[in-house]
């Protein structure tokens, strides 16, 4: 039996685009345009059997953005950089 597994980041947001470590902000403007540009390539993936995501706020958003419905897994958040995030 085959297992495809297929990973999709998530857009971006304003901690990110400033080079920081990941804190918990949400999508900005650009990331929810990020979403929307390639939302019709990424569809065909809604179908798939399971569909998680990490409990950040703008992974979160771009899964329910693209209609997945993810189940938030704690093991895939980021890790914890102390003074270094945000």
């Amino acid at each position: 039996m085959a297992l495809r597994v297929t990973f999709v980041a998530a857009a971006g947001s304003s901690s990110v685009l400033a080079e920081r470590f990941e804190d918990d902000r949400p999508l900005d403007q650009a990331g929810w345009s990020e979403v929307q540009r390639v939302t019709h390539e990424l569809l065909p993936l809604a179908a798939a059997d399971l569909r998680y995501c990490s409990p950040a706020p703008r992974s979160r958003a771009t899964g329910a953005c693209l209609g997945y419905a993810p189940l938030v897994q704690l093991a895939l958040r980021d890790c914890g950089m102390g003074r270094w995030r945000g």
